[in-house]
């Protein structure tokens, strides 16, 4: 099993950091795989509900970083998303 972490905070090594690597301790001593990826200083448009990503355009037409994530996310079996508040 593999779950997959993400950081939307700006900093790599700030709160949420923290909390997502205690996280991950957390999932190892479970016997479950853990990737952890940083979003939060990237430019992630959203979604402008075209369609193309469901008729067979290779992934969404805006060329960002969901691109090259979307292998990532199907690899998962869970999910942890966190943002500072």
């Amino acid at each position: 099993m593999k779950v997959l972490l993400i950081n939307g905070s700006p900093k790599h090594n700030g709160n949420t950091a923290y909390s997502l690597a205690q996280m991950a301790e957390v999932f190892a001593e479970q016997g479950i795989e853990t990737e952890t990826i940083h979003v939060g200083n990237q430019a992630i448009r959203g979604c402008i509900a075209c369609g193309a990503c469901r008729s067979g355009h290779n992934g969404c037409v805006i060329d960002d970083s969901v691109n090259k994530l979307a292998p990532i996310f199907e690899e998962c079996d869970g999910m942890v998303i966190a943002s500072p508040v």
